[in-house]
């Protein structure tokens, strides 16, 4: 895919298929996105040439996307997710 430049655009989909939220990280950002159950994010990369668009960790509760060029969250129709999203109130955020 490509974007109105021309560049590479790829898109992953990051669903949670849980009970419980599921905190979405994107570096390096440092951006927070937190799905509920059975709610679906996109990331969506552009500007990252021949590296590849995304590196996925997963750990209990939290998915952590690397982008390889620039790249920012979206629902499943391309509206905008800002940061904090979801977050729940008893999270507080990590002072940098």
């Amino acid at each position: 895919m490509t974007d109105a430049d021309g560049g590479s655009v790829a898109r992953m989909r990051v669903t949670n298929r849980g009970t419980d939220s599921l905190e979405l990280i994107l570096e390096p950002y440092g951006s927070d996105h937190w799905l509920r159950p059975r709610e679906t994010f996109v990331v969506v990369a552009y500007g990252f040439g021949d590296a590849d668009p995304f590196e996925v960790e997963h750990e209990p509760a939290v998915v952590t996307v690397h982008l390889g060029g620039h790249g920012h969250v979206t629902d499943v129709r391309g509206d905008g997710v800002a940061c904090a999203h979801g977050r729940p109130e008893t999270c507080e955020e990590t002072p940098v």
